[in-house]
């Protein structure tokens, strides 16, 4: 796994493994054993679970297609049964928290929850959502907007659990009044 992830050709490859993926896993490890889900199977979730960001930049259109292709794969090889795999495929599918694709297995919950954890107690938003903003967001405004979506999907949707979010609070609290949606023409 660190393998593909050294030998990123993107932007970010590199950089999420030791930034991000790593601290993903730990997270969901502590998370496992704290909610009584298997251990393993959301520990490889979490280290498969941006792969993609090894061989493409986000918004590519192969990204998602390699990703999931490479995770089957990997977990195939590692002699994982079908069952198995599917729980660790389903988590890393829903981890997002996107409109209809929420995950329902409590090990998607821990990868979704840990994933919007570093999110929100890093500098991932101030430097990578700026960074790697969409195409169509033009202004400061504008990012501030697709900004605040992200956090309130992070905090709101992505946080299953009661504990972790209110770890994070102040950390949500701080992006918000930080990057909130005040235009800069309407600052004193």
């Amino acid at each position: 796994m660190s393998g593909l992830y050294a030998a990123a050709t993107t932007s970010m490859g590199a950089w999420m493994w030791r930034n991000h993926t790593q601290w993903v896993a730990e997270k969901t490890r502590e998370l496992a054993k704290k909610y009584g889900a298997d251990t393993e199977a959301v520990y490889c979730a979490a280290l498969l679970h941006d792969l993609g960001d090894s061989r493409y930049e986000r918004g590519d259109a192969d990204f998602d297609t390699w990703s999931w292709n490479t995770s089957k794969e990997i977990l195939k090889k590692a002699g994982y049964r079908k069952a198995e795999r599917d729980k660790i495929l389903e988590a890393i599918r829903t981890h997002s928290c996107h409109p209809g694709h929420l995950p329902t297995a409590i090990e998607g919950k821990i990868l979704a929850t840990a994933d919007g954890m570093w999110h929100l107690q890093t500098s991932f938003f101030p430097v990578i959502c700026y960074m790697n903003r969409p195409d169509d967001t033009h202004t400061y405004t504008q990012w501030q907007e697709w900004f605040k979506g992200k956090i309130e999907r992070d905090f709101a949707t992505k946080i299953f659990f009661e504990d972790e979010k209110e770890e994070v609070r102040n950390d949500y609290e701080a992006l918000k009044r930080v990057f909130g949606t005040t235009p800069l023409d309407d600052v004193a």
